[in-house]
């Protein structure tokens, strides 16, 4: 539907309303046009009127769409549950619900478990979702580690084997090879993201010597995409995009390589992908925690800190180890003082007074393994910093795994990057990185601050989810930019 057709959707529902004030069902198609149309206040405050004069499951849901686009997760969350104790919720719509709470409990709430479960009930009425569901309980597993490694990884490997290929696939056009090489980069984060910090200085570099081909899956317009944008000779707005159509516009662009910068947050992108609409296909950062179990990658790029030998059997991908880093890092325009220390990480600060221990990551990091670390500090005070501890759902996901620990738990919720560095520059702690999935990005920001973390060694045979924080201490520098570009153009190339 256009935009055009939700305008005059929503003048027919509005004229609709005003002829018939009373009418549950004609208060509830205006919301609804009004949510298509963008205008979500408009929307939740006539669901909200519905739901008072007892608009029954469908309310409840407008109400649940429109407080989760505002970002109120905790009341959207009540309004999912209400909606699901209604016998009269139709099937369809019920799958629907409990994938919407799903995403709530796992990027709003931090709780790979609860998201785990609810996916799961949504597979039991439609088998279709068998897939997603079983994608949702390995997930669950990178964070909680209540599974050998050996598992996760054949787990993995077995959702890999079921991404078949889209049918009708396009063969590929051959293409006269070029001095500069063609190479396509797919994922949902070319935004200020752990993909942006991470992978724009080398990106940028790498323009230099070829042409880059973006397949924007996200969408997410800031200053991080502009300078991803900047690097482009063509860029792909693929929003929403199925996997035969995605893989189409990789064919129809001749690409002579394409990198993955999604994984696991991108299936869809990952099916595309089993097709090799390139000749040669490298995975590199982006839902990167683990192999991806997929056999159609001439690569995966990581360094031997990240992934030792003695972990290499983990992995169906061949191995590319970075001679440096396998990322570099690039500041963002408000955190100078980043930039200067990528070149040359100051060393690390004593361990500040006793007493005062913080944790900046995801609370889905936050496992029972997490909480026996910190308690062993005997913290006086616990810091928990991250935009999600707003919520009231996230705390009460993680008072689960944080027992007693949160009676001496104070929550700092930034609502944007510059709020959260500014956040870590206040805080005089002990930093302690989670387990068994560490800190990535936040580790080398902490870092590059000269804060001092308390990370534990991690075994040789970990996987790579597990090593991120103790391999980027032991990182030399992550200004690395052109020697990276060099060895991506060469690994592309090759």
């Amino acid at each position: 539907m256009s935009l055009g057709d939700t305008a005059s959707s929503q003048r027919a529902y509005a004229q609709a309303h005003q002829l018939a004030p009373d009418s549950d069902p004609v208060l509830m198609d205006l919301s609804a046009a009004c949510l298509m149309n963008g205008e979500v206040d408009a929307s939740l405050r006539l669901a909200r009127h519905a739901i008072s004069r007892n608009g029954g499951w469908r309310a409840q849901l407008l109400a649940a769409h429109g407080t989760q686009r505002l970002q109120q997760l905790d009341e959207c969350a009540l309004h999912l549950q209400l909606a699901l104790n209604d016998a009269e919720m139709p099937l369809a719509t019920r799958t629907s619900a409990l994938q919407q709470r799903a995403q709530v409990q796992l990027n709003g709430f931090g709780d790979a478990s609860a998201a785990a479960s609810s996916t799961r009930l949504a597979a039991e009425l439609d088998p279709q979702l068998d897939f997603a569901a079983e994608l949702a309980a390995c997930v669950a597993t990178l964070y909680i580690g209540d599974q050998p490694r050996t598992e996760i990884v054949a787990r993995f490997s077995a959702l890999g084997r079921r991404l078949t290929p889209p049918a009708s696939t396009p063969p590929r056009h051959g293409r006269a090879r070029s001095a500069r090489l063609r190479i396509g980069l797919v994922s949902p984060q070319f935004c200020a993201s752990p993909v942006g910090f991470l992978t724009i200085g080398a990106l940028t570099c790498l323009a230099r010597d070829a042409d880059l081909v973006y397949f924007d899956r996200g969408g997410r317009a800031d200053w991080a995409q502009a300078l991803f944008r900047q690097t482009a000779s063509h860029w792909h707005d693929c929003v929403g995009m199925e996997a035969l159509q995605l893989c189409t516009a990789m064919v129809d662009a001749q690409l002579d390589v394409v990198i993955d910068l999604g994984g696991w947050t991108d299936p869809v992108a990952l099916q595309a992908l089993a097709a090799r609409p390139a000749p040669r296909q490298l995975k590199w950062v982006g839902g990167q925690a683990a192999s991806t179990g997929l056999r159609c990658f001439d690569g995966f790029i990581t360094d031997s800190r990240q992934v030792p030998s003695a972990a290499a059997e983990y992995y169906t991908e061949p191995l590319l180890r970075a001679s440096i880093g396998y990322v570099s890092y690039t500041a963002p325009p408000y955190a100078s003082g980043l930039a200067a220390a990528a070149a040359h990480p100051p060393p690390p600060s004593p361990p500040p007074r006793k007493g005062l221990v913080a944790v900046a990551a995801n609370p889905a990091k936050i496992s029972s393994l997490t909480a026996d670390r910190i308690r062993a500090l005997q913290p006086r005070r616990l810091v928990l910093v991250d935009h999600r501890w707003r919520h009231e759902g996230t705390r009460q996901a993680a008072s689960r795994r944080l027992g007693s620990l949160m009676d001496v738990a104070e929550f700092q919720s930034p609502t944007d990057h510059p709020a959260y560095l500014q956040a870590l520059h206040g805080l005089d702690a002990t930093f302690v990185d989670t387990e068994p999935y560490a800190m990535g990005l936040a580790a080398i920001e902490l870092r590059l601050m000269g804060k001092h973390i308390h990370a534990m060694p991690r075994p040789r045979s970990a996987l790579m989810c597990e090593r991120h924080a103790v391999s980027h201490l032991a990182a030399r520098r992550f200004d690395h930019h052109a020697g990276l570009a060099r060895q991506l153009l060469q690994w592309c190339g090759s």
